[in-house]
């Protein structure tokens, strides 16, 4: 959590319109009693700035009596609602009417107190979305006095700004496409990329039949159902033995970089983080690990959880490609375990770090913009478009 004794700033007092005249009716009321020698429009005009002053005073306390302590916000994805919560509390010995805001970009959100207790402590809750990955500020939490006449109004600084990292959008992968895709690359080290197909209790059970698709292996084809719909049919089992995944990053940028190439940088960003999400929620999460090219580079592996896929591909939120990066060296891209497959995702075609993979006798499947997949459908952002579309 965020310190909640965090600095305060120096309050700001602003006056509404409402204050202006209300100040400008005191001076002339006070005027003209001093003028006419009424002391009747002395004390009016004496009682209206009175009023004003008693209304600055109770703002000014109420808005040095509050504190906010805000909670961390975990990374998400581009377009999934973030959370952004804290708590208010009061530490004045009597109830405080206030008004709590916070902004950052086009997102807003204001909490209104009327009242809150004396030892109350209240949870405010926002939650917006982000359009762009990378790190994003969460605002300051500020307060806002009016109170009681709402003349005049004291803001105050309750936390100071805050972030949240926002990873790459999320796009859709069929699982069951992808692993026939697996099967025909040469991905992984032998034999051991293929998956098992035995209908047992330690690889899948049979749910049903469908019809055939091109990539199926002729060895499922349910033929007895195949002659009497005279239609082809395949057995689809619950679930396949999982295979662990090595993703591994070419986050090439050119100098002076387009539009365009902007873009294929951002469709690598988001199969990565599609591929280790569709993992994460399938029935058999694999083993994954993620290469960042860098010096050294950075690596980072564990079972396809949730929890494991936001915290390591937070290193993908703030990631900046470049036109020099560095192939990865083949040692850390063997694989951990028997069954792993290799899969160099990169923003161009045959860059060096599948030469160099290929060239350390380590076979590795490339996927890139130029040549998509039918398995990943990318954000609709991110998605190609018509060489004519600008026509």
């Amino acid at each position: 959590m965020t310190d909640p004794a965090a600095r305060r700033s120096r309050a700001r007092v602003r006056m509404t319109r409402a204050a202006w005249v209300w100040v400008l009716t005191a001076t002339v009321i006070t005027a003209a009693g001093w003028y006419k020698s009424l002391n009747l429009l002395l004390l009016g005009g004496y009682f209206l700035l009175a009023l004003l002053a008693v209304n600055l005073r109770l703002a000014w306390r109420a808005s040095s009596r509050l504190r906010a302590t805000r909670h961390p916000t975990p990374p998400a994805f581009v377009g999934e609602t973030v959370t952004v919560t804290a708590d208010i509390a009061n530490d004045a010995a009597f109830p405080l009417t206030t008004l709590v805001t916070a902004a950052a970009g086009a997102n807003r959100a204001a909490w209104m107190f009327a009242p809150i207790g004396s030892g109350d402590v209240k949870a405010i809750t926002a939650r917006w979305t982000f359009a762009q990955r990378g790190r994003h500020s969460l605002g300051p939490l500020t307060v806002d006095s009016s109170y009681p006449l709402g003349l005049l109004h004291v803001e105050r600084r309750l936390a100071d700004d805050d972030s949240v990292l926002i990873l790459p959008p999320v796009g859709a992968i069929d699982l069951e496409l992808f692993r026939y895709w697996l099967t025909r690359q040469e991905a992984g080290a032998g034999e051991t990329h293929r998956p098992s197909r035995r209908a047992t209790p330690g690889s899948g059970d049979v749910r049903g039949l469908r019809p055939y698709r091109p990539g199926d292996s002729p060895r499922e084809i349910h033929w007895k159902t195949a002659a009497r719909r005279n239609q082809l049919f395949v057995r689809e089992y619950d679930r396949t033995e999982p295979m662990d995944l090595v993703l591994v990053l070419d986050p090439w940028l050119p100098g002076g970089a387009s539009a365009e190439a902007v873009r294929r940088l951002e469709w690598v960003l988001s199969l990565a983080v599609s591929l280790a999400v569709a993992s994460a929620v399938s029935d058999s999460p694999a083993e994954l690990t993620l290469i960042v090219p860098g010096t050294p580079p950075a690596s980072f592996h564990g079972r396809a959880t949730t929890a494991f896929v936001r915290r390591a591909f937070a290193a993908l939120a703030e990631l900046r490609g470049s036109a020099d990066s560095l192939p990865v060296p083949a040692d850390f891209v063997r694989p951990r375990a028997n069954r792993a497959a290799r899969l160099v995702l990169s923003s161009r075609t045959a860059g060096p770090t599948t030469l160099a993979l290929r060239a350390a006798g380590l076979t590795c499947a490339e996927v890139t913009p130029d040549r998509p997949v039918t398995w990943f459908t990318p954000p609709t952002a991110l998605a190609a478009r018509p060489k004519n579309s600008g026509r």
